[in-house]
């Protein structure tokens, strides 16, 4: 219900109160019926139902019936658990390692709550007292003055020179004046001036109000209703892990039941040996190690973008990222510098404005810094590049009395004494300065203001707001007689000497423009959504290259005549959006997704928070940013800089290619065991034992995999257009990696294998076959450091993490093949020189592993 468009006396009526506000009695029942002015927090799942919710994958739950299985076997047959106890191990870790990413906060209210967390003024009993915030009801009658926090929906009764804070709701750069008239028309929160709304601040002023919303029923209690809502948006890499899951499941029980048929049907395996060979296939089909690999790698990701000033809070978040289509940026703090500046001045007396910028001013210092309205403060901050002492002017040029800035004359004057004269300093609107004015100066004389010089005033006026710039005049006089009060200032507020205006704006940061071409260039769409006004928005938005034209920018209020269905089609023709409402910014978010588009979503104040839940990408701001925005966001930047994010993307999109590296490094390894158990079958050997593999999937294949995440970009990363999160991981040019880097790692560990056995013992012929496999791991991990180009042009020795992780791995190898802890994975003692030999066999794959990404990349598409 709204209450902006009743008068006191109505709201008196409806609300059942009066001007002297409830009884402590009626106040206590009140509670009974509304409930204390708090937020609501919903039920979360428990830890242990969180970490069961690891398992709930299709290669896990694969895992953990092979390791059933073999814990069967071991009991009673071979009495042997070293492969289910490491199976079990795996799984479990990877369950640990998961649960711990995924201990991001959850989408809880402590953020909102300490807009609420409060005391407040309140007349109960027809006596002002003072209760803990969370008791007000509907009815009461509260007073709130500068510096207050606002704790409820309260419609204004009276006010003195009122300005609140609602860019936490808004997202509106500068101070509301707020009045106490009724208003008309069906209006958003931004223009609802007459009433206060919970979660906003007093800049300036006092106020006295009527409660009229309270707890969940208030604008920021709608809001965390919103925030309570599930919206769960799985993100891309989420998808394409889902999907090696899905083709790795259907492939593995097809091959599966090809072998068991086979096996049984064809060789007349008893039952018990083709379980043990199916259980084997298995083993070696499902990449144990990938799960943590892929954690590792984000890990780092996220340890990269720390150093950039960004602070992940959701791993998944660091390669979405990189597939990163649209920016929903903010405008405030995100692509401006959130802090309003001197942009240009027409001086007629320069001097004399100095000291109406200076004296006509209510900012004050505080440890060195400007506390104030910000169209104030930037005045300081002017007068400082002119080399003002503030501090000593103020001091010497004494206030004897002021009537502070209303809304109805938008005016503001005080009386000084400057070189023993009595002055009247007056800023403010210029259209009702340039009515109280009667002269001007020119050329240092005292001119009277003729309507010539009027219109020539205010062509200057609109040529600044055409810039957006909020543009405030300046005037003067001097004065014999002093006024007793502030009513006796504007009686004088008549007859003055203008001097000139000022423009100021909150500028661009001075990166985002070159941010926003690299956006271009990589194909990602920046769009500017924010609360400010039409005309700013679309001033920014062009300076920094994000609005080609003025039909690309719209107000919220448009986007409420269309549909859910038809706004996918709307948002595709604009590039910013101002005056909009939370619920704008979310339906804005959510049609792009519909697009099949992955968006990030930027934004510091609570109003952000529900459009940031739900985007791929939630970025809240570290310094500007609401508790309540960065408890829903995956990552916070630390410097609050639109240039960053682009940074992120970069960082992002590395992120995706080294995990795609490693899935083709992984996927190849245990196909080429798959292809080398099925030859031992089909030919009547045992070539790779289950422990073999398991020692090739955790040890040969996670160190190299673990030092992949640390590969840098490859050139020109950021001059293609995202992926999107519709394209598969697995492409032509995957497939072709992926299966000839497998057959050529099974025909190595193959003509191993059986010119070995030919003239050695079969024990000895396993241990070098899996040596040809462990060799062929290590050469092929160089080769997909960069999957396309060759690794003399990556740069051979340039990854350094890489490099120590191969000579850890060498060494481990060594202690494996050449001494008796070899035993630990069944690999029988073998003499050094054929070691050697095998070794130096084995290093033509390199060879092979090279050429082929040139005909790869040549014939298959990516």
């Amino acid at each position: 219900m709204d209450y902006y468009n009743k008068s006191i006396d109505e709201l008196y009526k409806e609300l059942n109160s009066n001007k002297d506000g409830l009884t402590t009695e009626e106040a206590e029942k009140r509670i009974s019926i509304y409930g204390k002015n708090i937020l609501e927090e919903k039920k979360k799942k428990s830890k242990f139902i969180k970490f069961l919710e690891q398992f709930n994958d299709m290669m896990i739950i694969i895992l953990i019936i092979v390791a059933i299985i073999m814990t069967l076997y071991g009991i009673f047959y071979s009495h042997e658990y070293t492969d289910p106890i490491v199976i079990g191990v795996v799984v479990l870790l990877n369950a640990i390692m998961g649960f711990i990413q995924e201990q991001k906060a959850e989408v809880t209210l402590e953020g909102l709550k300490k807009y609420t967390n409060s005391t407040c003024k309140v007349k109960r009993d027809g006596e002002i007292i003072v209760v803990d915030s969370s008791l007000l009801v509907p009815g009461d009658i509260v007073y709130f003055e500068a510096g207050d926090k606002v704790t409820v929906d309260a419609r204004i009764i009276y006010e003195t020179a009122l300005s609140v804070d609602e860019s936490p709701l808004t997202g509106e750069s500068l101070p509301v004046k707020k009045i106490a008239k009724k208003l008309k028309g069906d209006l958003q929160i931004q223009d609802q001036v007459n009433t206060l709304f919970s979660g906003s601040a007093i800049t300036n002023g006092r106020v006295t109000a009527i409660v009229t919303k309270t707890g969940m029923i208030t604008e920021i209690g709608r809001i965390a209703v919103s925030l309570n809502t599930p919206y769960e948006v799985e993100t891309p890499l989420e998808k394409k892990i889902n999907e090696i899951s899905k083709k790795l499941t259907i492939l593995i029980f097809i091959i599966l039941i090809f072998i068991f048929i086979y096996g049984k049907i064809i060789l007349h395996y008893n039952f018990l040996s083709i379980i043990m060979l199916c259980v084997s296939l298995a083993v070696a089909a499902i990449p144990e190690g990938l799960p943590a690999v892929i954690t590792i790698t984000l890990s780092s990701g996220a340890a990269a973008l720390a150093k950039k000033k960004t602070i992940v809070r959701q791993m998944t978040a660091v390669e979405t990222l990189g597939s990163t289509d649209i920016i929903c940026s903010d405008k405030t703090g995100t692509i401006t510098q959130n802090k309003m500046t001197v942009k240009e001045v027409v001086a007629y007396n320069e001097d004399m404005l100095n000291h109406i910028a200076l004296l006509c001013n209510d900012t004050t210092i505080q440890k060195d810094k400007y506390i104030g309205d910000p169209t104030e403060t930037c005045l300081f901050e002017y007068l400082k590049t002119k080399k003002v002492n503030i501090l000593e002017e103020i001091t010497k040029n004494k206030r004897i009395i002021d009537a502070p800035f209303d809304s109805d004359r938008k005016l503001m004057s005080t009386i000084n004494i400057i070189d023993n004269k009595n002055y009247m300093l007056v800023k403010g609107s210029l259209e009702n300065l340039l009515l109280a004015c009667n002269s001007v100066y020119i050329d240092g004389r005292k001119t009277k203001l003729t309507n010539a010089l009027i219109d020539e005033i205010k062509a200057k006026e609109e040529e600044l707001a055409r810039k957006a710039l909020r543009v405030i005049g300046f005037a003067y006089k001097d004065i014999k007689n002093i006024p007793a009060n502030s009513d006796e200032v504007i009686e004088q507020e008549k007859d003055l000497i203008f001097v000139g205006l000022v423009g100021m704006i909150d500028p661009p940061r001075t990166s985002v423009k070159d941010s926003v071409k690299r956006c271009m260039k990589a194909g990602i769409r920046p769009i500017m959504i924010t609360g400010d006004s039409l005309i700013t928005a679309s001033a920014i938005a062009k300076e920094v290259g994000i609005l080609r034209n003025e039909e690309e920018a719209v107000l919220g209020s448009e986007l409420d005549q269309y549909t859910d269905d038809e706004l996918p089609e709307i948002v595709k023709k604009y590039n910013v959006y101002a005056r909009v409402s939370p619920e704008h910014k979310r339906r804005i978010v959510n049609a792009w997704q519909k697009n099949g588009k992955v968006v990030a979503m930027t934004g510091d104040g609570v109003n952000d928070a529900p459009a940031i839940k739900d985007a791929h990408v939630g970025v809240g701001m570290g310094i500007t940013g609401t508790e309540v925005t960065k408890s829903v966001a995956d990552v916070i930047l630390l410097d609050d800089s639109f240039s960053t994010i682009v940074v992120a993307v970069e960082e992002g999109r590395r992120i995706y290619n080294n995990i795609r590296n490693n899935v083709v490094y992984s996927l190849s390894s245990n196909f080429s065991e798959i292809f080398t158990i099925l030859i031992g079958m089909f030919t009547g050997n045992t070539i790779l034992l289950p422990i073999h593999i398991l020692f090739i999937d955790l040890v040969t294949d996670s160190i190299p995999s673990i030092c992949l995440a640390f590969e840098k970009s490859e050139k020109g990363i950021m001059d293609k257009d995202p992926r999107g999160i519709d394209k598969p991981i697995f492409t032509p040019f995957i497939y072709g990696s992926i299966i000839s880097s497998s057959v050529i790692e099974t025909i190595f560990v193959i003509i191993t294998f059986f010119i070995t056995k030919k003239y050695y013992s079969v024990d000895i012929a396993m241990s070098l076959a899996l040596l040809s496999l462990v060799i062929q791991e290590i050469v092929y991990s160089f080769s997909c450091r960069n999957l396309k180009d060759s690794l003399f042009k990556q740069g051979v020795l340039s990854n350094k993490p890489f490099n120590y992780g191969i000579l850890v791995l060498i060494v481990i190898e060594t202690l494996v093949f050449l001494t008796p802890i070899g035993k630990i994975v069944s690999v029988t003692t073998i003499e050094f020189t054929l070691i050697l030999k095998v070794i130096l066999f084995n290093f033509i794959g390199f060879i092979l592993y090279e050429l082929s990404k040139v005909i790869l990349k040549k014939c298959l598409k990516d």
